[in-house]
């Protein structure tokens, strides 16, 4: 008996030390993987041109932390058109005035502590891939979507190096956290974490856009299921956030607000009106102005059925927000499309529940592998020197018109299951 004591404890003895080398091991090669992935992004940044999208708040950042300048202000603006153009900005040509709120110009601090661009960029590149990755499991968490083990490698592959995912990295973006902050508090209000979705919905609260029809459907939906904890928790956030940056700059909100218009008068983003006048100058903008019209009468309905308490036909409505959310006339750009991974996701969950019966990948990724290769069709033809100017305008408007006809496509489907006769026998 006290031999088999002994031979128990050290089972549990070997056990826990083999757990602890297996989590050191992961440990190990976790680090090494992301000092792989930031040492490759580096050399990346080495051998391409400067960005606008990162090069502008970090050398706001720096600018503040070493001189103590406004990073709104013309000393900052002059040499970030210095580092950029490699002299001062001329007329006609983008000032590249900061354009980011100052609560979210925080995020930038850290990474203003590198002096080395390059360097600060790979480690801002390695944040974007990693957050790419966590938005695609994150949006498979909030939709209950479970595909094949075989399947998921490729999903969040999909994730990362779809033509908007890419696009990201390259561009040295913000728009994946702005996802990330919208699924994440989706997902926070599906499992009744109220205080951790508002203060999650404060980020794309101070990067309205392509964001603005979710803020408003997720405010009014606030207001009339009286979820004042969501409220409390947006407002603590701010007064966190703004205390900070009042504290820090007190002064940042009207010159942002110049960054803001100059951003808009060089960088006007894109519009159905202006993109469908590229083909049809003439009626092109009435066009555009008759499928925002469609849009808002599409999501006003839409919201009133959200009246009750089904939480699927919530998370389904806010999908449909974000698809139809670039049909409305708000000046978008083409990187921030990026979002529409969330309702993509939905689509394709409800997509293999409607027929559940193709076993292996079934349609939903079959339809995953063809919208990969279709979104990089514009640019392959591109590099391949074909000419697809007149189709550069309408291509991020043509994804979210087919997002949202699929989902509309599939709300019976998805909230009045089953649907078909043969359904139920089975």
């Amino acid at each position: 008996m006290e031999r088999f004591k002994v031979n128990r404890v050290e089972f549990m003895i070997m056990s826990r030390t083999l757990t602890l080398i297996a989590i050191l091991l992961s440990i190990l090669v976790s680090i090494v993987l992301l000092g792989g992935l930031v040492w490759t992004n580096t050399l990346f940044v080495q051998n391409h041109p400067l960005e606008k999208d990162f090069l502008v708040p970090w050398l706001g950042a720096r600018t503040l932390l070493q001189y103590g300048d406004n990073p709104y202000g013309d000393a900052a603006t002059q040499r970030a058109q210095i580092v950029y153009y490699g002299r001062l900005a001329v007329e006609g040509e983008d000032p590249l005035l900061l354009s980011v709120a100052f609560p979210l110009e925080l995020f930038y601090f850290p990474f203003a502590l590198i002096p080395n661009y390059p360097l600060a960029r790979g480690f801002w590149m390695t944040l974007i891939e990693i957050a790419l990755v966590a938005l695609g499991l994150t949006s498979l968490r909030l939709t209950g979507w479970r595909p094949v083990s075989s399947l998921l490698p490729v999903l969040l592959l999909f994730s990362v190096f779809w033509v908007y995912g890419f696009t990201a990295i390259l561009k040295g973006g913000a728009v994946v956290f702005i996802a990330l902050a919208v699924v994440g508090s989706l997902l926070a209000i599906q499992t009744h974490q109220d205080e951790l979705a508002g203060a999650l919905l404060v980020i794309p609260l101070f990067k309205m856009g392509i964001t603005t029809g979710f803020m408003v459907f997720i405010l009014w939906w606030m207001f009339y299921h009286r979820r004042w904890r969501i409220l409390a928790g947006i407002l603590m956030a701010l007064i966190v956030l703004l205390g900070l940056t009042f504290l820090f700059l007190p002064n940042w909100f009207f010159p942002f607000v110049r960054g803001v218009i100059a951003h808009f008068i060089y960088q006007p983003g894109l519009t159905p009106g202006q993109m469908l006048g590229t083909w049809w100058p003439s009626v092109g903008p009435r066009l555009g102005w008759m499928l925002t019209g469609i849009g808002l009468v599409a999501l006003l309905l839409e919201w009133r059925a959200t009246r009750g308490d089904d939480p699927r036909q919530f998370i389904l409505t806010a999908c449909l927000t974000l698809a139809i959310t670039p049909l409305l006339g708000i000046p978008y750009s083409a990187q921030d499309v990026l979002l529409l991974f969330i309702p993509l996701i939905m689509f394709l969950t409800i997509l293999g529940e409607r027929w559940h019966r193709l076993k292996g990948w079934g349609i939903s990724g079959i339809t995953l592998i063809i919208l990969f290769f279709l979104s990089w069709l514009q640019p392959a033809i591109k590099y391949l020197g074909g000419n697809t100017k007149s189709w550069e305008g309408l291509v991020p408007m043509i994804f979210p018109i087919l997002l949202t006809i699929g989902l509309y496509w599939m709300r019976w489907w998805a909230i009045h299951t089953p649907r078909t006769w043969s359904d139920s026998l089975s």
